[in-house]
């Protein structure tokens, strides 16, 4: 028992004539910009970037930056420190070792 499913409208709903009414796109008017309004400086929205910054707020921030970044360059030599430790001591060996002899019961 077969039956037939139609999935698309018919050519005559598909293909029906227009109503009278014009589209929005056509009602459209064309405006042109003249190169007085493109040449014209942008207003800013905010008047905190026009102010200039302080000589001395910028050294505060480079010494901020440099301090962040001799403490991530401390941590990352702690780091290969208590790595090389760990491999010549073999303790990294033991622990592999000891978790395959686990996975292998």
């Amino acid at each position: 028992m077969s039956s037939t499913i139609k999935l698309v409208a018919p050519a005559a709903l598909l293909f029906q004539p227009g109503d009278d009414k014009k589209s929005i796109v056509a009602n459209r008017e064309i405006k042109f910009f003249g190169p007085n309004s493109i040449c014209e400086p942008e207003q800013r929205f905010w008047k905190l970037s026009a102010r200039a910054a302080s000589p001395r707020f910028a050294i505060i921030e480079v010494f901020i930056v440099v301090l962040f970044l001799v403490l991530a360059l401390v941590g990352i030599v702690s780091c290969f420190a208590e790595l090389s430790h760990l491999l010549q001591s073999d303790a990294v060996g033991r622990v592999a070792a000891r978790a395959a002899e686990a996975c292998s019961l």
